[in-house]
């Protein structure tokens, strides 16, 4: 689909008379990391460059480019681009940050979260291999309510503050952590804590943050140690925040009750990963946020992106707000 949306986006470009070079395909499950030797040939006059999640946007690339006014990603992830080399270096970044985008993957957070309380896929397989009905007793019910419990969500942004609107009216106590975020920035009713304090308490723990150093393998062997045993962790952000070795050892002696995941350090999640083996597991490959009203806000978003940094404006949907002084004093040192 990817590769749609970026055809879209070239065509879009080439409209408005605007210059396009495309690059080496990518592959699914690698990062293409551009050789040095081609650095001039792709990059030598670019004045704005796109980078996909398949595709690594180094310090050296940048400094490869000398006319390079910004960067943009079509989708919203940007593991992949340097963002201390860019603020560093004064180059705007923007990337897919759409509604359509961030609310779509708030929205299916939230399903999956009523499946593991709800267990749908047991409810299901019981009329497909025609079971005798469960008796209505508590012995026999796997589904437990999601009001009173308390919901954990590990990062404050965009998605998880779209989780917070749609988990408002489901009677649930909602704590968060996020260093970026004080306590006077969270939304009404959600209570910022410590992570430690997150995992001991919460009865579902939601990772929803970006990749950077500090957040990689930040679910480890200690911090799965400290969910209770009744509990679910779902993640729909990127695999590298968890230990998956660490997750799938917790999961397999039932340290905790289950868990949702639609990403994964490597992707596609290969075929011989101990997680598909589990069955107290939802996996998704993912995508399970993503909708066709996402991808069709992509291709607009991006052109949008790219045509305000080519006029010395900010993008509609800018990743690092704080460099634009910088990012002003560089284009004009390229002569804008």
């Amino acid at each position: 689909m990817l590769v749609e949306v970026l055809d879209e986006i070239e065509s879009r470009l080439v409209k408005l008379g605007i210059e396009v070079v495309r690059g080496p395909q990518t592959a699914p499950g690698k990062k293409l990391d551009y050789p040095k030797e081609r650095h001039a040939e792709l990059f030598g006059r670019a004045e704005v460059m796109m980078f996909s999640s398949r595709s690594i946007c180094s310090r050296e690339i940048m400094l490869a480019a000398p006319r390079l006014r910004g960067i943009v990603n079509p989708t919203i992830g940007l593991e992949t681009v340097d963002l201390a080399a860019a603020n560093e270096l004064g180059i705007i970044v923007g990337h897919g940050a759409t509604p359509e985008n961030f609310l779509g993957m708030a929205e299916a957070t939230v399903m999956l979260i009523l499946m593991l309380m709800y267990q749908p896929r047991e409810t299901e397989a019981a009329l497909r291999d025609r079971r005798r009905r469960p008796r209505p007793t508590p012995k026999d019910a796997w589904a437990r309510m999601l009001r009173g419990r308390t919901v954990g969500l590990v990062g404050l942004g965009r998605i998880a503050r779209g989780v917070v609107e749609r988990l408002s009216g489901f009677g649930v106590n909602l704590v968060a952590c996020d260093p970026f975020v004080g306590a006077d920035q969270a939304p009404q009713g959600v209570k910022m804590t410590d992570l430690d304090t997150l995992l001991r308490s919460s009865d579902i723990v939601a990772v929803l943050v970006s990749i950077t150093p500090e957040s990689r393998g930040m679910l480890g062997e200690r911090e799965l140690a400290l969910m209770k045993p009744s509990a679910y962790l779902v993640n729909t952000s990127r695999g590298e925040a968890i230990d998956e070795a660490a997750l799938y050892r917790a999961l397999k002696e039932k340290r905790i009750a289950g868990a949702a995941l639609d990403s994964f350090a490597v992707e596609p999640l290969p075929d011989d990963s101990p997680l598909r083996q589990l069955d107290n597991v939802i996996l998704t490959p993912h995508r399970v946020g993503h909708t066709q009203d996402a991808f069709a806000s992509f291709p607009p978003a991006a052109v949008e992106n790219i045509t305000r940094i080519l006029r010395g404006e900010p993008p509609l949907y800018c990743k690092n707000p704080g460099v634009i002084p910088a990012w002003k004093r560089r284009l004009a040192n390229l002569g804008t």
